[in-house]
């Protein structure tokens, strides 16, 4: 499989550096309108996860376990953790991050991040 780049951009408010992702018009702290794009980079830390045993329609998987990821450069998002149930998952734990496949719809991929385990 091809890797992918992450598809994920925040943005730095030019004003005073705060992180918004997603996208707001303006800055949540300083109400600047300025921003530069910021890339997630480095090993992303668990900062808080869930496990999901409802799915709706569509999915066959039994259950989804949800986390949300710190990057080294403080960029936060959420994505798809890649564990069983076995997995014990420690909050500060670094995953690796990917842009992969998380589902299918209609034959077809649908990407986002994906978090797995390091080692």
């Amino acid at each position: 499989m091809i890797k992918r780049e992450i598809q994920i951009v925040a943005h730095k408010c030019k004003k005073c550096g705060k992180l918004h992702y997603p996208f707001h018009d303006r800055c949540m702290a300083c109400k600047g309108r300025e921003f530069e794009e910021v890339r997630p980079a480095g090993t992303p830390r668990l900062l808080t996860f869930t496990r999901i045993y409802n799915l709706p329609w569509g999915f066959d998987e039994r259950y989804l376990t949800i986390g949300v990821v710190e990057f080294e450069n403080g960029v936060r998002a959420m994505g798809r953790i890649d564990v069983d149930e076995s997995v014990e998952l420690q909050l500060g734990m670094p995953l690796a991050a990917a842009w992969d496949p998380v589902r299918m719809q209609y034959d077809e991929h649908v990407y986002g991040l994906m978090l797995r385990p390091l080692g």
